[in-house]
């Protein structure tokens, strides 16, 4: 393995525009002249940009079908969960990416990180431009507003809620990857850097590591099936007062031992929805089946822990992985 690959785009590989053509003949020696209208190196330029701006397209399988307009589809459902926790104010708080983080001082060690927490309507809370009107409609129906409410056995909710929470995470990826292509063909001086093109790499990878698991929802999806999907369900008797979606690889089990999530150096994750009902509350963890002896001691682990034990568990886990959580503004007058 060449270790230059970590820090260089090299000449004999597919060029990162994304025309096809091996770098050598494409955009490596392309001279552009770009105006200087901001200050900001171009490699900032080029991450705001990044973080900005993102692709309406449909990620259902059918594309030949999509039908209607690219719609705000939300990852956490608008007419259940997430007025649920708006109620009659409508309206949550969500993690503010666009924001900058705070840095806090420490007297020892390195500053805290505390990102921003922002009121947000509960129209726009978890939205994505990834689904057209019709399969945004057909696709999620069985958890809907007007679907019973979520039940364990039932093998098709919990299998659209893996898909959704997988699903949202990919298109993420997946638009990330065009911009950082639509942005290099623009300017490709500016990815010369170690850092872009160690973002490049990073962006390369998950995408091999999330391809296998949108070939198996799509081919499920299409067949109109729900197999293949583990999923370990916790019921928790009281309604909580958040509700997060996470497509991630958590480092430590219950008993603080290392998960070996990585294998041959592909990562394999978890989709992970937290939400409430009228009466009580669920966490739904999902694997596709063939990774599920990865994931089989955290669930034996959670199958036996105490309801208390789980849940300090998925408030250090959420936090530190996910920034997809939504809460209600009842936790913040109770302050």
């Amino acid at each position: 393995m060449n270790p230059l690959k970590y820090i260089k785009i090299l000449g004999n590989e597919l060029c990162p525009c994304g025309s096809d053509d091996k770098y050598r003949d494409c955009c490596k020696n392309k001279v552009v002249e770009v105006p200087q209208t901001s200050k900001k190196p171009p490699e900032v330029q080029v991450m705001e940009m990044m973080r900005k701006s993102m692709k309406k397209c449909c990620m259902h399988p059918n594309k030949a079908h999509c039908k209607g307009k690219i719609k705000e589809a939300h990852a956490l459902q608008n007419n259940k969960i997430i007025s649920m926790l708006a109620g009659k104010e409508r309206h949550v708080y969500t993690m503010n990416t666009k924001k900058k983080p705070l840095f806090i001082p420490m007297e020892k060690g390195e500053p805290a990180i505390i990102v921003q927490m922002s009121r947000t309507s509960a129209n726009d809370a978890t939205t994505e431009t990834c689904f057209c009107d019709l399969h945004d409609n057909i696709v999620f129906t069985a958890i809907e507003k007007g679907a019973p409410d979520f039940d364990d056995l039932n093998e098709e909710m919990k299998f659209i809620y893996a898909y959704k929470a997988f699903i949202f995470e990919y298109y993420k990826q997946h638009t990330a990857m065009d911009i950082y292509k639509a942005c290099f063909k623009k300017n490709p001086v500016a990815f010369k850097s170690p850092m872009m093109v160690g973002m490049y790499r990073m962006l390369q990878l998950k995408m091999r590591e999330f391809e296998p698991i949108k070939s198996h929802f799509d081919k499920e999806i299409m067949s109109g099936t729900y197999n293949g999907v583990a999923t370990y369900v916790i019921k928790i008797p009281e309604k909580i007062k958040f509700a997060n979606y996470a497509y991630i690889a958590p480092d430590y089990d219950l008993n603080g031992k290392k998960i070996r999530h990585t294998v041959k150096g592909m990562m394999h994750r978890l989709a992970i929805t937290v939400f409430p009902e009228s009466t009580q509350s669920y966490i739904l963890l999902s694997c596709l089946e063939s990774e599920r002896p990865i994931y089989q001691r955290l669930f034996e682990q959670l199958n036996v822990a105490s309801i208390d034990k789980i849940k300090f568990y998925m408030s250090m886990v959420l936090p530190l992985y996910s920034e997809n959580i939504v809460m209600s503004p009842d936790l913040f007058m109770a302050q």
